[in-house]
């Protein structure tokens, strides 16, 4: 593990705030008076290297990233985690325009709305219909559907019911399974700093809305793998959604996927969206950019 990784995840762990089960029913609560909180907006940085668009689709916001002065060519759609809790962050915008830009591709940001405005059947339907709008624009085996943890498990779940038209997926340690049912959840927790799976529970169970946990759209770790275009997953060691996505890389492999899988052994959750930040991310972000040009 390089001393950047070491001192990152020291200051993560000092800034992360986990208010506990209560914090989260409290929370829940709250927002169903006051409303879930707001997506941020495109930072200045980003929207100076992109035309940047917006429209709606089944009542829900998508934003476009299109690279100036070049035609509409491939693209990604982009689906920004959260735990389901919290919509896309400025962090989430950076990392979306570093893959687009580093890849030669555009991007396409649905975003789906949090607990408890938005739920697992609603997202379906809306990025389902993204998929579809974005790849009768650019074309067949164009697109690309990425998420990153709570995005990741999303992508994964709408993939499994309408994987048509794909040309690959890229997971970034994706939350595959709500309830963190794996045994080893407990010992990987004391090695994450960034994830609480009490309180990730609570998230996804209200995810679920009416459908169970174990639906594959809510936990796509129970769905389908057969019939897949290339999944591609990205995961680390200090992840305590580390056996979700070893699970899902076996199984993929079982159905005869060629996706690839990376892991790094002291990568945090957030490896993903890091880029720079040390040499592990580094690693990752020069995969995914490759996957992202093939």
């Amino acid at each position: 593990m390089s001393i950047r990784a070491l001192a990152l995840d020291a200051i993560v762990e000092r800034v992360m705030s986990r208010g506990g089960k209560q914090g989260v029913i409290a929370e829940i609560a709250r927002r169903h008076a006051d409303g879930a909180p707001a997506p941020a907006p495109v930072p200045a940085s980003v929207a100076k290297r992109f035309v940047v668009g917006e429209a709606r689709v089944a009542g829900s916001r998508v934003v476009t990233l299109r690279r100036r002065e070049a035609p509409p060519g491939r693209a990604v759609v982009f689906l920004p985690g959260g735990g389901y809790a919290h919509p896309v962050s400025t962090a989430h915008w950076i990392a979306v325009a570093q893959y687009a830009l580093a890849a030669g591709i555009d991007a396409v940001v649905p975003l789906y709305e949090v607990v408890p405005v938005g739920d697992a059947a609603r997202a379906h339907g809306f990025v389902a219909q993204v998929l579809d709008e974005t790849i009768a624009e650019r074309g067949a085996e164009q697109v690309y559907l990425a998420g990153d943890s709570a995005g990741g498990g999303l992508a994964l779940s709408v993939l499994q019911r309408r994987p048509e038209g794909i040309r690959a997926a890229v997971l970034l340690n994706p939350w595959l399974d709500v309830e963190l049912a794996h045994p080893a959840v407990p010992a990987l927790e004391r090695w994450d700093v960034i994830l609480d799976p009490a309180e990730l529970r609570l998230w996804g169970r209200a995810w679920a809305g009416d459908l169970s946990t174990s639906d594959p759209a809510v936990s796509p770790l129970h769905g389908g793998f057969s019939g897949l275009p290339p999944v591609h997953v990205v995961t680390g060691g200090r992840d305590a959604l580390l056996t979700q996505a070893l699970d899902a890389h076996r199984l993929l492999r079982l159905a005869g996927n060629a996706g690839t899988l990376a892991y790094s052994p002291d990568v945090n959750h957030a490896v993903g969206l890091m880029r720079s930040a040390t040499p592990e991310a580094k690693r990752a972000f020069d995969h995914v950019v490759h996957i992202l040009r093939s």
